[in-house]
């Protein structure tokens, strides 16, 4: 009864360790799960909080570079008045991507956020370029060289801005891990011109050689010219009589095969 009694209690208390190693295992089981989770949450965040904050970069560079593309337009007689625009234009670049750089330093890679000072500081180059062109379009003074030379310049800023929001673009595309498809589904291969292949001829049974056949035997007519006179010899069968016609004309003829 007491070895019985301790078999039970064993085999209770083992129950027992099971079932903590169980409930143990569950617990871990949930608290990893929700640690993914949280991981997975953040990790989206991030991602919609450095999308928006280079999207905004993007657009304010497109609204600039768009101001300064149309400076041919506008309607500036004084450098006063140039002046005033510049510095207008300036604000629009440092005001709000302010912030929004700050907010790229906390939540993305230092490149991201170094790619956006970056084009920020082409726009405000090519800002300043493009004051400098309208104050010597206005300037009595100015040669043609200079004002072609000035243009070259302004040209090249605009061209490495639109470089550099392409850069930006493409590196956070890698940061994200954006893949972007073709603009348009792949033209089909144009066919090449290729040698025309011999098809195997298929082999034919020849028939066997026909055996040679004699040479034909040409016979020929042998024209027995029979007297009143001569006689045949015994055995000779009769002949039809000859017309008498005359020699000469039966040797005109052609002979007929």
């Amino acid at each position: 009864m007491f070895a019985n009694n301790r078999t039970h209690r064993e085999g209770i208390a083992a129950a027992d360790e099971r079932g903590r190693q169980a409930l143990d295992a569950a617990q871990r089981h949930v608290e990893l799960s929700n640690m993914v989770g949280d991981q997975r949450d953040h990790e989206a965040w991030r991602r919609e909080a450095v999308l928006a904050a280079v999207a905004s970069i993007l657009e304010t560079s497109a609204s600039v570079r768009g101001d300064l593309a149309s400076c041919g337009e506008w309607d500036l007689v004084t450098a006063e008045e140039i002046d005033g625009v510049g510095a207008q234009i300036h604000k629009v670049i440092w005001d709000r991507p302010g912030g929004t750089l700050t907010r790229l330093r906390v939540v993305a890679h230092r490149r991201i956020p170094n790619k956006c000072e970056d084009l920020l500081r082409t726009l405000t180059a090519a800002q300043h370029i493009t004051m400098q062109r309208l104050k010597l379009h206005i300037d009595v003074e100015a040669t043609v060289e200079e004002l072609e030379e000035m243009a070259s310049l302004w040209q090249k800023a605009m061209r490495h801005a639109a470089e550099q929001e392409r850069a930006l673009v493409e590196i956070t595309r890698l940061e994200l891990g954006i893949e972007i498809a073709s603009k348009g589904p792949a033209a089909p291969p144009v066919p090449t011109a290729q040698a025309p292949v011999a098809e195997p001829v298929a082999e034919t049974p020849t028939a066997a050689p026909e055996p040679a056949l004699a040479p034909e035997e040409h016979h020929t007519a042998v024209l027995r010219v029979v007297t009143a006179d001569t006689e045949p010899p015994a055995g000779t069968p009769e002949t039809a009589p000859v017309a008498d016609e005359p020699v000469a004309q039966r040797q005109a003829e052609p002979a007929q095969v």
